[in-house]
């Protein structure tokens, strides 16, 4: 029996016209301005798409659908794996939604859940850049980490520690699975997303403090800001 596709989704609205953003989405030349390293796209139903987005991470799939302007569909080889990208005209511009339906998800982790929630924000929010205002924000983009998988603290501020990557600079710096990270550099952490934006505004090589919780104490703690492991 096929197991039920579970889905999340990220939306965004960029002022733009619809032409525009459709070709954005759609046309490899383009992707490239605000999305992909490299993108090699056979545009039609039953054509592949192969997308190198930096960072280690690729995709490929064949599209399975296609309305000219409104809406397109993206799956895997193995047919698991659905992308359905679409476009609304509204007041301010074009919604751009994306949609990811796979049979894994409702098993997927918070954090897993939450990092592909935030890339694919990330990248959202550089299409309504170079769209709007011209300006790729790609080289922000991962450029620090700690060395921690984590996740929001659900109903509190702060996102917990799940695992702490052997040899890492938080290993250093004494964090351990289970502390909540509250704030860093006296900046209040309000989850995943937060955490990932605020440490990536440091520089590799700074010092930050984290004010963390350990076992209901509450403390700071110095630690080092370390290259993302993976270059673009």
């Amino acid at each position: 029996m096929k197991k039920i596709k579970d889905s999340i989704k990220r939306e965004i609205v960029v002022n733009a016209p619809l032409k525009q953003i459709w070709d954005a989405l759609t046309k490899p030349e383009h992707l490239n301005l605000w999305y992909t390293k490299n993108a090699e796209i056979d545009f039609r139903i039953g054509g592949r798409g192969y997308m190198n987005h930096g960072w280690g991470s690729t995709s490929e799939g064949v599209f399975t659908e296609i309305d000219t302007m409104k809406r397109f569909v993206l799956e895997s080889i193995d047919g698991d794996f659905t992308t359905i990208t679409t476009l609304e005209k509204v007041e301010n511009g074009v919604q751009v939604s994306i949609e990811y339906q796979a049979s894994f998800i409702g098993d997927m982790d918070q954090s897993t859940k939450e990092n592909m929630l935030f890339g694919t924000s990330q990248f959202l929010e550089n299409l309504k850049g170079v769209y709007e205002t011209g300006t790729d924000n790609r080289s922000t983009f991962w450029k620090t980490w700690i060395g921690i998988a984590h996740t929001t603290n659900e109903g509190d501020i702060g996102t917990r520690v799940l695992q702490v990557k052997e040899g890492s600079v938080a290993e250093v710096a004494g964090i351990k699975p289970e502390d909540i990270i509250l704030e860093i550099d006296g900046e209040e952490i309000g989850g995943y997303e937060s955490f990932e934006r605020t440490l990536n505004k440091k520089n590799v090589n700074c010092n930050v403090i984290l004010t963390i919780v350990s076992k209901n104490e509450k403390s700071q703690v110095n630690c080092l800001v370390d290259t993302y492991p993976v270059p673009y």
